[in-house]
């Protein structure tokens, strides 16, 4: 299979989240729009754990914020290999200022992305290419210097579904044996 390489600044828009003076503590709402934060970003999937919303007055203020299906969150500080995929159910989130977007151009299918973003080859790159002493930090700059291994769409869409499909069933199995220990 022939793979290209390609610069991530050119297969994706990457965006910071707003920062704090774009969006204030209390700005926070008890109803409506979620903003997903570091501590949301789990497995797959967002964690939907004590989730910060905003009104839609605010959405619509930062609507170049708002999370659309195929996106990937990461967290900008930390644990910047950190990252969740934004599937149909989160369509219309927002994301924090302490977390980066991945938004893939159409080349590039984004769940082959996200499964390469996996990768401990690919999260090692991370790690190294982050900045700060005290706690690591990625910018939009660094993180357009990833280097992504592209086949062709039609095996990116191979790969991602192969992938998801065996993800689907390790949640199936994860839930099964919860309910079998209760």
């Amino acid at each position: 299979m022939k793979f290209d390489t390609i610069k991530l600044s050119e297969l994706a828009a990457i965006q910071t989240g707003p920062f704090g003076s774009q969006l204030h503590k209390e700005d926070y709402v008890v109803h409506g729009t979620p903003i997903v934060t570091v501590e949301h970003l789990g497995s797959r999937k967002f964690t939907e754990q004590n989730l910060p919303c905003v009104s839609d007055k605010d959405k619509e203020r930062l609507e170049k914020y708002v999370l659309k299906t195929g996106d990937i969150v990461f967290s900008r500080v930390g644990s910047v290999d950190r990252c969740s995929y934004v599937s149909a159910e989160y369509e219309g989130w927002m994301f924090s200022g302490r977390c980066l977007r991945v938004r893939p151009c159409e080349k590039l299918n984004p769940e082959y992305l996200y499964y390469f973003f996996l990768l401990e080859k690919t999260k090692q790159f991370v790690r190294n290419i982050a900045t700060g002493a005290t706690m690591p930090s990625i910018n939009t700059k660094f993180m357009g210097e990833i280097p992504i291994r592209v086949p062709s769409l039609d095996a990116q869409n191979k790969i991602a579904s192969i992938l998801w499909m065996i993800d689907d069933k390790i949640e199936l199995n994860k839930k099964i044996n919860k309910n079998l220990a209760t």
